[in-house]
C-alpha cells in the first residue's frame, strides 16, 4: 500500500519557493495568469489580492489595488501582496534581481537629480549667466523659468549612463521606470503629490525640493545678473526713465500674477481678470481639491493685478 507524501508548505510558501516561481516567470509581464503558470497557488493569489484590495487606504494602494482586480501585479504592490500571504521576507525578496532594494531607488533618484544638482552648484559658483542667463534678461521672468525647468528636464532626459537596459535585471527595471517618467513628468507644472506608484513618490518628493532649489538659486542669479548690468550702463541715458504717460512698471511679481491667471497685459480688463478668476478658482478652492495656500495665492494675484488696472491710464 503506497502513502502519499505530506506537502511541503515551506517549499510552496517559504521565500525561496517564492523566489523560484519569479525566476521560472522569467521576466514575463506580472500578470495573474502569468504568475499562475510560473506555479503560484492561483486561489490563494486571488484571496491575496482581495485582501490587499480591502487593505488599500492610500490612494497609491487603489490605484495598485485596481490594478490587480485587471490582472496586472505592480512590482511593488506584488512584494507586499507575497512577503503578506506567502509566508516570506521582504528583506529577501528585495535582494532579488526581481525587485529594486531601496539602495538601488537611490541611486537611481540620485542619477536623475544629478543635472539639477550640477546647474545648482553652477549658479552658486556665479558661473551659470553663458547658461541660463539668455532666458531672463530678454525674455519675461515667468517664461524665462519655464524655459529653464522645460530644458533641464531634457538634459536630465539625455543623460543615459544609468538607465539604458545592461545584462542585469536592475538596469531593465531602471529602463522602465524611467521611461515611466519620460511620459508622465511635466517640469512646468510639477507636483509632487500627482504619482501612481510607491517608487514615484520617493522621486517626486525629491525632485519637488531639487526644482524649488533650482528656481531659488537661479532667481537670486537674475538679480545678480540685473544688478551687475545696472552697474555696466549706469549713467547712459535711457528713454524709459523720462516716461511721461504714468503708467505703472512691470514688476517681476505683477508678471508672476499674470502668468498665474493665464492672462496677457495687453487684453486684460476687469471682465477678463473676473473669468480668469473663476477658472482657476474652479482648480485652486478647497472645495474642488486644491489647497488653502494655492487659493490664497490666487486671490493675492488677483489683488495686485486690480491694483494694477486701477492705475493704469484709460486709452
Amino acid at each position: 500500500m503506497s502513502t502519499i507524501a505530506p506537502l511541503n508548505f515551506s517549499r510552496l510558501f517559504g521565500s525561496e519557493a517564492v523566489l523560484a516561481r519569479l525566476t521560472h516567470l522569467g521576466r514575463a509581464p506580472r500578470t495573474f495568469a502569468n504568475l499562475v503558470q510560473a506555479g503560484f497557488p492561483g486561489e490563494q493569489l486571488d484571496e491575496a489580492r482581495r485582501d490587499y484590495a480591502r487593505q488599500a487606504a492610500t490612494p497609491v494602494e487603489r490605484y495598485a489595488a485596481e490594478r490587480m482586480r485587471a490582472g496586472f501585479f505592480e512590482d511593488e504592490s506584488l512584494l507586499q501582496v507575497l512577503c503578506r500571504s506567502f509566508q516570506c521576507t521582504d528583506w529577501h525578496l528585495e535582494q532579488s534581481p526581481w525587485f529594486f532594494s531601496r539602495e538601488d531607488y537611490l541611486r537611481f533618484y540620485g542619477a536623475l537629480l544629478s543635472p539639477a544638482e550640477f546647474h545648482i552648484a553652477l549658479l552658486e559658483r556665479g558661473g551659470g549667466e553663458q547658461r541660463w542667463g539668455g532666458y531672463f534678461l530678454k525674455l519675461p521672468f515667468v517664461l524665462g523659468m519655464e524655459q529653464a525647468k522645460a530644458a533641464l528636464w531634457r538634459e536630465t532626459c539625455e543623460r543615459e549612463h544609468y538607465w539604458l537596459p545592461q545584462a542585469d535585471y536592475g538596469h531593465v527595471r531602471a529602463a522602465q521606470m524611467f521611461g515611466y517618467l519620460q511620459r508622465r513628468v511635466n517640469p512646468v507644472r510639477f507636483s509632487k503629490d500627482d504619482f501612481n506608484y510607491h517608487w514615484e513618490l520617493g522621486f517626486r518628493r525629491r525632485f519637488a525640493a531639487a526644482l524649488a532649489l533650482f528656481e531659488e538659486t537661479l532667481e537670486r542669479a537674475v538679480r545678480r545678473w540685473e544688478e551687475q548690468r545696472r552697474e555696466r550702463t549706469r549713467g547712459r541715458f535711457r528713454a524709459r526713465t523720462f516716461r511721461s504717460d504714468g503708467a505703472p512698471v512691470f514688476t517681476l511679481d505683477l508678471l508672476r500674477a499674470f502668468a498665474y491667471l493665464g492672462l496677457e497685459p495687453e487684453a486684460a480688463t476687469p471682465e477678463a481678470l473676473k473669468q480668469a478668476f473663476r477658472r482657476r478658482s474652479k482648480e485652486t478652492h478647497p472645495d474642488q481639491g486644491g489647497s488653502p495656500e494655492d487659493f490664497k495665492r490666487l486671490a493675492a494675484c488677483r489683488e495686485l493685478i486690480e491694483s494694477w488696472l486701477l492705475r493704469r491710464p484709460a486709452t
